[in-house]
C-alpha cells in the first residue's frame, strides 16, 4: 500500500499507519515501534510481539546422525523451543550402535548453546532457550577464528598423539560456536540477504575447516616428520591471514593467501611423496586450505555490499 509522506514545520517527515494494522496489533498513542533500515527498505514492527518459535520433531524419523543434523539446522533458524517425540526407547547408528534415544537426546542438546531440557515425559522431551540475551555476533565470530587457530597450533606444538584426545570436545566447542553465529544471523534485522547469505557460507566452511583439523588429529597415530609440521604451521599461518582479511578487507591479502595456497599445495604434493605413510595427515591441510579460499568470495561480496550501501 502507499502512504502520502506529510513535511512537517520543522523539515520531518512523517506517514501516518494503516488503521487496521494497528488495530489488529493492539497499537496505541504511546505505543513503541521497530524501525529497521533493510536494503532502503523501512521495516516497522511492533516492539512486543515477537512470537516465540516453536516446532515439533519425531525422533522415530532419524537414525543418530540425521537427528543431530535436523536439530542443529532448527537451532540455527531461530526455533525457541522444539518438541521431541518418539515411540521407540532406542536410536540406532553405524558409528555407536543401539543407544538410548533420551541419552543421545541430552548429548546433542548440550552441543546448543543457551539450551536445555525443559521438560520430559516417558515419550517426549521438551528442549528450549533459557538465554533469551543475544551475544555480539563480531564477539562470537573472533572467539571461533581462535578456537580454529589454537585446535591446530596444539596439534603442531605437541606433535604427540598422546596429547591429542581432546580432538573431540576441542572440535565440538567450535561447532556450538558456528551455530550459534548462524543462529544470530537468521535473527538479526541489521544485516542484509547478501551479508546474512555469505556470512552464513563462511561460517559453513569454517565448521569443514574444524572437520579437517578434527580428521588430522584421528590421523596422527605418530609423531610428525618435520616436513608434515611444517605444512601445519604453513596452514597455521593461511589460517591466520584469512582470519585478518576477514576482519579488514584488502586485495594485498587476496593476492597473498593465493601465493599461499600454491606454496601448501606444492608442499603437500612432495609430502605425499616423501612420507607416504602421513598422507592421511598431510591431505588434510591440503583440505582446509582448499575449503577456506573459497571463503574469500563471500568475503568479497559482503564488501561489496557494504559499498553499495
Amino acid at each position: 500500500m502507499k502512504r502520502k509522506v506529510i513535511k512537517q514545520g520543522n523539515g520531518t517527515l512523517t506517514i501516518t499507519l494503516p488503521k487496521q494494522w494497528t488495530k489488529d496489533i493492539n497499537l496505541t498513542g504511546n505505543s513503541e515501534v521497530e524501525i529497521t533500515n533493510n536494503e532502503n527498505n523501512l521495516i516497522i514492527s511492533p516492539a512486543s510481539t515477537e512470537k516465540e518459535k516453536t516446532i515439533s520433531i519425531n525422533v522415530d524419523n532419524f537414525e543418530r546422525l540425521s537427528f543431530a543434523k535436523f536439530l542443529i539446522a532448527c537451532y540455527e533458524q531461530g526455533f525457541d523451543t522444539m518438541d521431541l517425540v518418539f515411540s521407540k526407547s532406542i536410536i540406532k547408528s553405524w558409528s555407536h550402535g543401539e543407544e538410548g534415544i533420551t541419552d543421545v537426546i541430552t548429548f546433542f542438546v548440550s552441543r546448543l548453546i543457551g539450551f536445555e531440557v525443559l521438560s520430559q515425559t516417558k515419550n517426549s522431551v521438551k528442549i528450549g532457550n533459557i538465554a533469551k540475551e543475544h551475544m555480539k555476533f563480531e564477539s562470537i565470530l573472533s572467539r571461533i577464528f581462535f578456537l580454529i587457530e589454537e585446535y591446530l597450533r596444539h596439534l603442531i606444538e605437541s606433535n604427540n598423539p598422546e596429547e591429542l584426545t581432546d580432538r573431540e570436545s576441542r572440535h565440538d566447542n567450535i561447532t556450538k560456536m558456528i551455530a550459534l553465529s548462524i543462529r544470530e544471523i537468521y535473527e538479526s534485522n541489521a544485516l542484509s540477504k547478501i551479508e546474512a547469505l555469505n556470512l552464513t557460507a563462511i561460517l559453513n566452511m569454517l565448521d569443514k575447516v574444524t572437520d579437517f583439523i578434527r580428521y588430522s588429529y584421528k590421523n596422527a597415530t605418530k609423531p610428525l616428520s618435520k616436513e608434515t609440521i611444517s605444512l601445519a604451521k604453513k596452514t597455521l599461518k593461511f589460517l591466520d591471514l584469512y582470519r585478518s582479511f576477514f576482519n579488514k578487507f584488502s586485495y594485498k591479502a587476496i593476492n597473498q593467501l593465493d601465493e599461499l595456497r600454491g606454496e601448501i599445495k606444492n608442499q603437500n604434493i612432495t609430502n605425499l611423496k616423501k612420507h607416504p605413510a602421513e598422507a592421511s595427515v598431510n591431505s588434510q591441510f591440503d583440505a582446509l586450505v582448499e575449503t577456506l579460499h573459497g571463503a574469500i568470495k563471500p568475503r568479497i561480496s559482503i564488501e561489496i555490499e557494504k559499498g553499495i550501501r
